[in-house]
């Protein structure tokens, strides 16, 4: 059996992660798997690369311009389907396809024509919309019937010209419904059940959660309070790119305002560049390194995360397998990450703060479901039905 996967990214980034995860497992079970990505790390021979960086930044431009994304890079396709062609693969699994770089209804219309199993995994919610990732923290529900005038116009990836959603959903629902033999696979309940109220009701949607690597996350040593004369310090640890956003600044002035001079909170993957805090806030850069993940998670008192949307919300599961409590926002996928104490709701800043200070220890029963040894070999059952 062959399998090819079509995401973005490889080797790079939770979904590139998932994607060699994926393909170990295919291997320990006789599978041949190859990738078809944008971005490629860890190429091995048989692995294809889409397009060219200057069909990419074409392709950017032009969905800001149309508003459509996904409906350029037509000579990338074309290659890309040649590609499949000689391949002949048995199944192709899609993941992320919206950072310019395919056609997608190039794609979906080339699959269902010579009729190959297709694979969806709903990382987000663009598969099933006219073009949004989330539409949770604009309250809307468009994407039930028919999106238009979309809330999100400007927010992710700008529609300069015109509002294409209704459009975008209308083609979804077209090239997708017309895969026979379709199965979409939700990273979280969460997002299965949001899939089963769109246009993919009555299609097969299941939910395999995403996988960790239990012998990578866990409890490590880490000389960081060391490095940053922080021994003394009770140490909050939380994501940069939810910290920083701008719907969360009343979030962080709060705890600014609160937190004590024992109290610091590190915000990770960003550099810290143009933003001036107090010596309670802490920047550290982004690395794709599992070990000092796992180092960086031990050395926190508190995981604290903000987010207010997301499919599932990996960070949540691998600071708590490091035997690091978690509290966060509730609702969407994230609600699945953590036991009830560790939430809070979406944006009570107060209840967040108090509940840092004497959060949930980790449950090692509640996180054995995300065990990659788990999840990914429900990806090979998937295969194989």
């Amino acid at each position: 059996m062959k399998v090819l996967q079509i995401n973005a990214v490889y080797g790079v980034g939770s979904t590139g992660v998932i994607l060699q995860s994926l393909r170990e497992r295919c291997k320990q079970n006789g599978i041949d798997c190859f990738v078809a990505s944008q971005i490629n790390r860890d190429a091995i021979p048989g692995d294809y690369i889409i397009g060219s960086k200057i069909e990419s930044l074409l392709h950017a431009l032009l969905s800001r311009i149309g508003g459509k994304q996904a409906y350029y890079s037509r000579f990338a396709t074309l290659r890309l389907i040649r590609y499949i062609d000689k391949l002949k693969p048995d199944i192709v699994h899609l993941h992320n396809l919206h950072n310019n770089y395919v056609n997608v209804n190039m794609l979906l219309r080339y699959l269902a024509k010579n009729q190959i199993k297709t694979v969806i995994t709903l990382h987000d919610c663009w598969w099933y919309t006219g073009g949004c990732y989330h539409y949770t923290t604009v309250d809307c529900s468009k994407w039930l019937i028919r999106c238009g005038h979309c809330p999100k116009r400007y927010l992710e990836i700008p529609a300069l010209l015109c509002d294409c959603s209704a459009k975008i959903h209308d083609d979804r629902k077209k090239y997708l419904l017309a895969i026979k033999d379709l199965t979409i696979v939700g990273v979280s309940d969460w997002i299965s059940g949001e899939a089963s109220k769109s246009f993919l009701r009555g299609r097969k949607i299941l939910t395999i959660y995403n996988g960790i690597d239990f012998n990578v996350f866990k409890p490590t040593p880490s000389r960081l309070r060391s490095k940053y004369g922080i021994e003394d310090k009770y140490v909050l640890l939380g994501p940069a790119n939810k910290w920083l956003d701008e719907i969360n600044k009343p979030v962080l002035s709060y705890f600014m305002e609160h937190m004590g001079p024992n109290f610091v909170l590190f915000l990770m993957g960003h550099s810290g560049k143009n933003f001036q805090f107090g010596p309670q806030i802490r920047f550290l850069p982004y690395t794709n390194d599992k070990k000092e993940l796992a180092e960086i998670y031990s050395m926190a008192d508190v995981f604290v995360n903000c987010t207010r949307e997301e499919s599932l919300g990996l960070v949540n599961i691998e600071a708590q397998l490091c035997g690091t409590p978690v509290v966060t926002f509730s609702g969407t996928g994230i609600s699945e990450t953590v036991p009830v104490s560790g939430q809070v709701p979406v944006g009570n800043a107060k209840d967040l703060f108090s509940k840092c200070l004497c959060p949930p220890e980790p449950d090692p029963v509640f996180l054995a479901r995300f065990d990659s040894d788990i999840t990914y070999q429900s990806y090979i059952s998937v295969y194989l039905a």
